[in-house]
């Protein structure tokens, strides 16, 4: 959806409403399930390992993205169709920073949170296997 939205932004003038508005709500339920799968299932398990790195890990990553959905969030409302019409390439600018900030997250996640749950995971496995 992001590739997709790169491309829409990158044309000379809007599209159809019904295109990008159609995208834009497939894009913040994504996202949306994204953080309360985040929220509910991923921050809890790292938050309550007793590794104080992966601990300390989840809560900054948990702090962090709580100010990622209120700014997707006012972007949507501020980009409605007039404004979007009205400005053209300040919405695709706009858009462009906030794509730019949610691909970072994303990396940043698979680079730095992975990692530590497939870790956890690890460290979760060994007693079970013993008991087998």
């Amino acid at each position: 959806m992001f590739r997709q939205l790169e491309r829409i932004i990158a044309l000379s003038g809007a599209p159809s409403q019904l295109e990008l508005f159609e995208l834009r709500r497939s894009l913040m339920q994504a996202l949306i399930g994204h953080l309360k799968l985040e929220d509910w299932a991923l921050y809890p398990r790292l938050i309550d390992s007793s590794d104080e790195q992966i601990s300390a890990t989840g809560r900054h990553f948990k702090e962090e993205m709580g100010g990622l959905a209120p700014v997707f969030l006012g972007h949507c409302e501020k980009w409605t169709a007039n404004t979007i019409a009205a400005d053209w390439p300040a919405y695709c600018a706009d858009t462009r920073s906030l794509l730019d900030a949610l691909s970072d997250r994303l990396n940043r996640e698979n680079r730095e949170l992975l990692p530590l749950l497939e870790r956890l995971d690890g460290v979760l496995e060994t007693p079970l296997s013993a008991l087998a």
